[in-house]
């Protein structure tokens, strides 16, 4: 079955219409979102990890035999291949094709939300599984980059990561996404990757959990996102 198209493909820049200054850059290699100031970051990427800032926020595709065994590497080495600095970048990859990638925003009052995301679960685990005699391979993959125009403080980015993992649970729940090794609904991939990225414009904010607006925001923005990049990488098999 053909695939539907993305609306972000045939590649190309774009500037989003979300706060000033994002843009987006999409080619058979990767996808990328840069804003013109450095925003605040929390990330589990192997460039860009943890809470820092970056103005540059790339996914990288890969064969589905990628077996580098320095991938921190692989990923400073594509960036400046790019003419991109790691110390001003958050980088993932995925062997999920950037033609999946599905953007979705969402306001939640004076803030507003945007979630790219690219969704793939040949590699769906429940994580509540027991780990003994797990075979899977370790391809396909989650890989979420969400940006907030907003201004949250610490607290809050680890809360916004909380409604995004809620809100892809929910997803894959939806999609009827099951771990194949025991059967049992998935929770997500073993690769999973998750870059979110704050303005900082505005008053500050110390949540943004389910009982805001903000975090009712990003839970639709993610759930609609993974829903469709995993619609669209299911029917492209």
């Amino acid at each position: 079955m053909t695939p539907a198209p993305s609306p972000l493909w045939p590649p190309g820049v774009r500037d989003l219409a979300f706060g000033e200054g994002l843009s987006l850059a999409v080619d058979a290699h990767a996808v990328r979102l840069t804003h013109a100031t450095p925003l605040r970051t929390l990330s589990s990427a192997l460039v860009g990890a943890g809470l820092g800032q970056a103005r540059h926020f790339c996914n990288f595709h890969v064969d589905k035999g990628y077996a580098g065994r320095t991938p921190r590497a692989d990923l400073l080495d594509w960036l400046a291949r790019r003419g991109l600095e790691g110390e001003q970048s958050v980088a993932m990859m995925t062997a999920v094709s950037p033609a999946h990638l599905v953007l979705a925003t969402a306001e939640a009052g004076a803030r507003s939300v945007l979630a790219a995301v690219t969704a793939g679960v040949g590699n769906a685990v429940d994580i509540t599984a027991a780990v003994e005699g797990d075979p899977r391979p370790v391809v396909g993959t989650i890989n979420i980059q969400l940006f907030i125009d907003g201004h949250l403080d610490d607290g809050a980015l680890v809360n916004a990561a909380q409604s995004v993992t809620e809100a892809k649970g929910q997803a894959l729940h939806a999609r009827g996404v099951r771990d194949p090794h025991t059967g049992t609904p998935a929770t997500g991939t073993s690769t999973d990757c998750l870059a979110i990225a704050a303005t900082q414009r505005g008053a500050p904010t110390p949540y943004a959990g389910s009982g805001t607006r903000l975090g009712r925001a990003i839970g639709e923005v993610v759930f609609r996102a993974v829903t469709a990049s995993l619609a669209m990488t299911e029917e492209a098999r």
